[in-house]
Formats: structure tokens, C-alpha cells, sequence
């Protein structure tokens, strides 16, 4: 299956995989070379991350109090250090994840946390607090859908699944991550009434649903956010909309459709599984190795297994990875970034600047477009189980 892209060892999926932190894009790389291009995006911000990492871990090794982390909580990184696109300006998304009982030293690690942050010289997570505090593992896992589901638990689990890294400080630390993942992929795979592990309808429909929740919710949040701050940061977050958002969904939407267009050879009934999927446990396996690999390169990963003509993969790879490409040489750019973070709505028609994300991003959604949905609906088995499952 597509997820078994070996990032990280079974047992322990932690932050540093093995493949070198310079090349966490490998399939990025080899579509760049089969369309003829030189995507130096990709590069610089693997590089640019790379740094980071060592400013971070620099920063907590010399932490008084060792071992830094008790054995029920984990370091995870989200957004752009999950993603490998630690560029200049990048904030530094984080939390400490717990999956154990209450502990009044939970308080003082978290300010631990965000001193030695601070020393690494990282931008600390933005003023929303959905990251750099507590996370607690219960509401992850048993609140999912309902009254009790908020949208920032949403946003964590999903987040979690989508782009997380658990920063390898212990073994036992990395089981954290992986514990919680598994619980919340066993719920979505184990409890999906509509979802077979060894018929037909293996697209795990729980997962997608709350996949495309999350996406939609992100975008009524961008709405909300800009009247909440009067326009203040619009530009930069309407960009990141259609890139970093935008590839989540398309990256969870790919894995869901390998499930059917790739599934397991070696699902088997599993004593200790539920009903009504007790034989799930290759796909959450694959789920967490999904997990593991970044969205980019999964993502990359798909075209150049799927889709078969090579035209078209040529086609899609150029608009979607060369967008993408384009769009972290721009984020990198001091001068253009805080162009973005400064520009209102009503010059955005008008900058330059803004006109390059627009354009970018459009040639983004169109080679997503074309992957997912083409003309060819009929005999092309992506755009087939696209419109079966995303359309009506």
C-alpha cells in the first residue's frame, strides 16, 4: 500500500526518520526531475528546517532538568516544522501532549517548554493558543463528532494525523504519540459502520467526513478571524489558505482513496479489534505511517504511483509541485512576507506581491483539480472514487 513509505521504524516514530532531514522530500524530487525542473523551494526549506531542529534541540539539551519530559506526555511539532517548511518568519507550532494522569509539574515543563524555545531563537505559536500549551489525549480520542467536540479539539486531532512530529527526547516519549494517534485512527477505521476492511467501500467515510470538516472549518475560521482582527495578517493567512491548508486536505483525501485503490494484502480478522471492522489493522497501521511521512512528499508520492499516463502526470506534477515550490521561495522572502502581513484587503488587487499568490494558487487548485477530478471520471479510478465520495 502507498502508506507503507517506511518513515520511521514501527516502533519508534519519532521526529528524526531515516532518511537524512536534507531529503524529506525524495518523490518531490524525483517528479521535479521527470517534468525537467529545478524546484530550489523544496531544498532551501528542508534546509532552513534542519537548522531549526538543531537550534531546537541545542536549546532543550541544555535544559537543568533531565530527563526533561515524563513518560506520559511527548514534545510534537505541528504546522510548518511538521511539514519540513521552517522558513524565515515560521512560527514554531507546539504542544505538549499528554496521555496519563494529571500532574501538577505539567505547569512548570510547559514553561520549560517555551523558555527553551525562546532560547532556540523560534518564533513562539500565535495568539489563538492552539498551540504552546496542555494537551490532554481524553477529548482527542472520545470526543470526536458531537456537542463535546470542539473546533479546536478538532483542529489538534486532525492535526495530528495530518502534520505532527513528536520530538525524540525517549522511546517512551514517542510511544505517547504513537498511543493517541493509534486510539484516534481505531475509531475512525474500527467504528466506520460503512467501511469494510475485506470488501468493497474500504474509503474510510468517518475519516473523510471529519477530514472535510476540518477543511471547511478552517475556511469559516479565515472568515471569522479577519472580522475578529479587522483585516489585520488577511493577506498571509488567505495565502496559506491556498497552499499549506489546501495540501492538508489533499494530502488526508489521497490517503483515503489509496485505501480503495491500494488496500492491504494482509488483512486478517483481529481478535482484539471491535465490530463491525475487527480486520482494520493493516489500514491504521498504514494510517500511522501516513502519519509519519510529510504531507509534500505523500502527496508527491500519489501522482507518481497513480496516475499512470504519463502526460498527465507530467501536467499535474508541474502545477502542483511547481506552485508549491514557488510559493516557499516567496514565503522566504523577508521583504515579501511582511508585505503580506501588512497588506489590507482593499490594496490586495493592485500588490504585486499578492497577484503572484493569487496566480500561484490558482495553478495549485487546478493540477489538485486535475488529479482528483478530471474528465476522464469515467475510467480514471481517482476522479471515479473522488465524485463517490467527496461529491454526492
Amino acid at each position: 500500500m502507498l502508506a507503507d513509505l517506511q518513515w520511521g521504524d514501527d516502533d519508534f516514530p519519532v521526529y528524526y526518520m531515516k532518511k537524512s532531514a536534507r531529503e524529506p522530500f525524495p518523490t518531490v524530487a524525483k517528479l521535479a526531475d521527470y517534468c525537467g525542473c529545478k524546484w530550489k523551494g523544496y531544498e532551501l526549506a528542508a534546509t532552513a528546517t534542519e537548522t531549526a531542529e538543531k537550534s531546537l534541540l541545542r536549546a532543550l539539551s541544555g535544559v537543568p532538568e533531565q530527563p526533561l519530559l515524563d513518560p506520559d506526555s511527548a514534545l510534537v511539532l505541528f504546522g510548518s516544522f511538521a511539514r519540513y517548511e521552517m522558513l524565515k518568519g515560521s512560527d514554531c507550532d507546539w504542544s505538549l501532549l499528554i496521555d496519563g494522569v494529571v500532574n501538577i509539574r505539567h505547569t512548570a515543563l510547559e514553561r520549560t517548554l517555551v523558555s527553551a524555545i525562546q532560547k532556540a531563537g523560534l518564533k513562539a505559536a500565535g495568539a489563538t493558543r492552539t498551540f504552546g500549551n496542555m494537551i490532554f489525549s481524553h477529548e482527542l480520542v472520545h470526543c470526536i463528532g458531537g456537542a463535546a467536540d470542539s473546533n479546536k479539539n478538532l483542529t489538534i486531532r486532525m492535526l495530528l494525523l495530518l502534520e505532527s512530529r513528536c520530538v525524540n527526547l525517549s522511546p517512551m516519549n514517542s510511544h505517547v504519540w504513537k498511543n493517541i494517534v493509534h486510539n484516534i485512527l481505531a475509531r475512525y477505521f474500527e467504528e466506520d459502520v460503512h467501511f469494510r476492511a475485506k470488501q468493497n467501500h474500504r474509503v474510510p467515510r468517518f475519516l473523510l467526513n471529519d477530514l472535510t470538516r476540518y477543511w471547511r472549518t478552517i475556511c469559516v475560521d479565515y472568515a471569522a478571524k479577519y472580522r475578529e482582527r479587522d483585516g489585520e495578517g488577511w493577506a498571509l493567512r488567505n495565502a496559506k489558505l491556498r497552499f499549506s491548508r489546501k495540501l492538508l486536505y489533499a494530502a488526508g483525501l489521497a490517503f483515503c482513496l489509496s485505501c480503495e485503490l491500494d488496500p492491504p494484502t494482509n488483512v486478517q480478522n483481529d481478535l482484539f479489534g471491535l465490530p463491525p471492522n475487527p480486520g482494520a489493522k493493516p489500514y491504521i497501521e498504514s494510517a500511522i505511517q501516513f502519519a509519519l511521512t510529510p504531507p509534500l512528499e505523500y502527496l508527491a508520492a500519489f501522482v507518481d504511483t497513480y496516475v499512470q499516463d504519463t502526460n498527465k502526470r507530467k501536467k499535474i506534477a508541474t502545477r502542483v509541485f511547481g506552485s508549491y515550490n514557488n510559493w516557499l521561495i516567496l514565503l522566504n522572502d523577508a521583504q515579501a512576507r511582511l508585505k503580506l502581513e501588512e497588506l489590507p484587503s482593499s490594496d490586495a488587487r493592485n500588490n504585486p506581491c499578492f497577484k503572484k499568490v493569487r496566480d500561484e494558487g490558482k495553478l495549485f487548485a487546478r493540477g489538485l483539480q486535475e488529479l482528483f477530478f478530471n474528465r476522464d471520471g469515467d475510467t480514471d479510478p481517482i476522479a471515479k472514487l473522488s465524485l463517490d465520495y467527496v461529491g454526492f
